[in-house]
């Protein structure tokens, strides 16, 4: 059921060499967070799943990553720390049944903007990465 729920990242298009690292790396867990959100519980469904049918695309993925500079265990550790922030980002975006509802918060809560708040993660991550590698 997870793996069907996936189909729509599992058939995004593969880095091809001329596509910059960062750029895709970005966009592939865009992508992901995507495909998780067009499920109602995309998210729960997905958490501690193994994606058996999918390790070919992710070899490809990781050799791309490698191909482009950056060594293997950060694009391992890379791949694995945005897929782990993306998931729970989105369980709580899910879990979130009225982001509207700002009564129940304190005033001096801000109210959260759940795509404001997956870029700012991401471009953390993304950040780090490149600083790690020096890229």
């Amino acid at each position: 059921m997870a793996q069907a729920a996936m189909e729509p990242h599992a058939t995004a298009p593969l880095p091809t060499p001329q596509d910059d690292w960062r750029d895709w790396f970005a966009d592939n867990t865009r992508s992901f967070r995507h495909t998780l959100l067009m499920r109602r519980d995309g998210a729960r469904l997905h958490a501690g799943s193994t994606p058996s049918g999918d390790l070919d695309r992710i070899r490809r993925k990781m050799g791309f990553l490698i191909a482009s500079g950056v060594p293997e265990r950060d694009a391992r550790m890379a791949m694995l720390a945005a897929g782990r922030f993306t998931i729970g980002s989105v369980l709580e975006e899910q879990a979130d049944t009225h982001p509207e509802d700002s009564a129940t918060q304190p005033a001096d809560m801000p109210a959260i903007d759940h795509d404001s708040a997956f870029e700012a993660g991401l471009t953390l991550i993304l950040d780090g990465l490149i600083h790690r590698t020096g890229m």
